[in-house]
């Protein structure tokens, strides 16, 4: 077992705790959200104004629910100090002990666990490091070292990386490969170091598992190369965690997943380079020739995320948006894509056509520019009915097709106006007999009325949704917490749906450059994102958010508000349901690679979630300045 990042935690149970009362109710949030904009500019830019469109109320109004949390969150595992840092381009000595030699601190490269996968009694896991400067130098080309004192630091061409990579991945770290025994929580470090695959691979974003093979699939670069370069897969024998080898593909940018069909197949579905949409696959190999894939569709969409409802495949599409080149988009707008019943012998080419959209996101939002720019996230079927959730990327995402379209406004407080007004937090549908000429789209969280810019008066005004709905159980971001931009992940467990958000919230002070650079914000602004605006969001509404359905006609009930204790963890990055062992796993996600605290602390984390007696229901109330939290790029990748 490698420790140089791994610690296994003995028997300390973490919860969700309840945030403070005490604040407005839900038709006064709501109003802030318009009313609150002229301050929000006041704060960053003082003595200027901004316009909004009237705020409406919608869903529900209530800040606490009559049910509670019942999960209980112990950590298996955790991303350790691995470095120790004192200056930009300086010396990187290992920690000793434990501990850094004096003028340095600890610093903790692991941000995600990024992927996950069961085989038999097992679990295995892909992770990533330093997400957000990874994100910044793909997105927006920003390759200026940063360091967010006891936050964050990014180092680019003067990181460890960059001589082999490039600096747009100096601050990439070799990804780990998790295994852990689901009996006795025990956490193996079997990433193949030698491997030369896995040395040009800046994350496992994706993993499968079937017929004893685990399969994870990685983002490929070539030296000095940035993301799309290609896909790195790698294989192992489930039941013993045996190397069975690894394979680079070119036609092949990015793998999320696979799920095993109701034919007894695993199906993948991948993104293709450049501007060509995505493929889905079927597996056709075998542990002695693992790496053999069947092509089965070509969408024009990047399908993100894939389940199966029924007889059939289902995936989430992406309108592809090229880092480099914000809010560019190809593939038309976002849609959800559904397969024809699956053939006992399994999915062939020869069907390929019959694939069909049954939701797009241009049937919701009014405005024509914004619809292109914002992706689906997370869906599953739950109760014979299909659950799909939206991501948006804020800064990077909805307003930035907007300023491709009609032009970017001058000035801070016009593009932070455009950055509220265009945030679409992550928005929840229901879709009963998809694909059928029954189909029923139903509204679950999202809002009656939306902000649609004006390019002839350059103002926004409030349109209804092109569904002509109320959303059934409330507003979107499920409490209308802003910050919450993406369904990050879905699973269905005990009967019950859960679903997690990457919420944004926590990452405006490490995200504060990448924010300010990628929408044309001065610096004044970025230092007040980093040093005001940040901590406030962070202190009341920092940490991913699990909501959880134990009904399908009523409205979800908070699980965890601030990443089960800890507010430096943004979400739950992947679920990985034991169902017979009455578990669940949750992977999270932290970018505060300065932060080896006690409280908060950042890097990766890997719990294990055990649902036990209902507690006390969470205050779901929302601060004052809530909006504020649309005044950040974080991408949630």
């Amino acid at each position: 077992m490698n420790d140089r990042s791994i610690q296994v935690r003995g028997e300390r149970l973490l919860s969700g705790r309840a945030r403070g009362t005490g604040r407005p109710g839900r038709r006064s949030r709501v109003a802030l959200l318009a009313t609150g904009l002229a301050s929000v500019a006041a704060l960053l830019t003082p003595n200027v104004t901004a316009t909004a469109a009237p705020a409406e109320a919608s869903g529900q109004t209530s800040g606490r629910s009559d049910r509670g949390p019942v999960l209980k969150a112990e950590q298996t595992a955790r991303a350790q100090v691995d470095e120790c840092f004192r200056a930009i381009g300086g010396p990187r000595p290992a920690p000793q002990g434990g501990a850094c030699p004096s003028g340095f601190q600890p610093k903790i490269n692991g941000s995600y666990v990024w992927s996950a996968a069961r085989s038999g009694d097992y679990a295995y896991f892909g992770t990533l490091a330093n997400v957000t400067c990874n994100a910044s130098s793909t997105y927006n080309g920003d390759l200026t070292p940063h360091l967010v004192k006891n936050a964050d630091v990014c180092e680019y061409g003067k990181g460890a990386n960059a001589g082999a990579l490039g600096p747009v991945y100096g601050d990439a770290r070799t990804p780990q490969i998790l295994r852990v025994n689901a009996d006795t929580q025990k956490t193996e470090d079997i990433t193949p170091a030698a491997d030369p695959l896995i040395k040009r691979t800046v994350g496992l974003r994706g993993a499968a598992a079937h017929k004893d093979v685990v399969f994870l699939f990685g983002q490929l670069v070539a030296e000095g190369q940035t993301v799309g370069h290609g896909l790195s897969m790698f294989a192992f024998e489930g039941s013993t965690g045996r190397f069975l080898g690894s394979k680079a593909y070119t036609d092949l940018v990015s793998a999320r997943g696979g799920v095993v069909a109701s034919d007894g197949n695993l199906y993948l579905a991948g993104r293709a380079p450049g501007v060509n949409g995505g493929r889905v696959l079927r597996w056709t190999g075998d542990k002695a020739n693992p790496f053999v894939f069947e092509t089965v569709a070509q969408l024009e969409n990047d399908p993100g995320y894939l389940t199966t409802f029924k007889d059939r495949l289902v995936a989430s599409g992406w309108g592809t948006q090229l880092p480099g080149d914000n809010g560019a988009v190809s593939g038309g707008t976002a849609k959800i894509w559904m397969s024809p019943p699956i053939p006992e012998a399994g999915l062939t080419f020869d069907g390929a056509a019959a694939w069909r959209p049954v939701f797009s996101w241009d049937q919701y939002d009014p405005d024509p520019a914004l619809s292109k720019g914002v992706a689906w996230g997370a869906l599953s079927e739950w109760k014979g009915e299909l659950y799909v959730g939206s991501y948006n990327q804020a800064g990077v995402g909805a307003v930035q097709t907007m300023w491709k379209t009609y032009g970017q406004p001058k000035g801070d407080v016009l593009r932070e106006r455009d950055m509220i007004s265009a945030a679409r937090p992550t928005t929840v549908f229901r879709i009963s007999e998809p694909g059928t000429e029954k189909q029923r789209t139903t509204l679950l969280y999202g809002e009656k009325t939306l902000p649609v810019y004006n390019p002839n008066t350059k103002r926004w005004t409030k349109k209804p949704n092109l569904l002509g709905q109320s959303p059934k159980f409330g507003p979107s971001g499920f409490n209308g917490n802003v910050g919450n931009a993406y369904s990050w992940t879905f699973t269905v467990f005990q009967d019950r749906l859960y679903m997690a958000t990457f919420d944004s919230t926590g990452l405006i002070t490490p995200g504060a450059r990448f924010t300010a650079v990628n929408n044309g914000l001065s610096d004044l602004t970025r230092k007040k994102l980093e040093s005001v605006v940040g901590p406030s969001m962070k202190a009341t509404l920092g940490g991913g958010d699990v909501w959880r359905m134990d009904d399908p006609a009523k409205p979800a009930v908070a699980e965890t508000l601030n990443g089960f204790g800890n507010r430096s963890q943004h979400g739950v990055r992947v679920f990985l349901p034991f169902e017979d062992k009455g578990f669940l796993y949750a992977g999270m996600a932290s970018s505060w690679n300065l932060r080896a605290t006690a409280k908060d602390r950042g890097g990766w984390e890997l719990n294990r979630l055990t649902p036990g007696g209902e507690r006390a229901p969470l205050d779901t109330t929302l601060p004052k300045d809530a909006q504020k939290a649309a005044l950040n790029a974080g991408v949630g990748f």
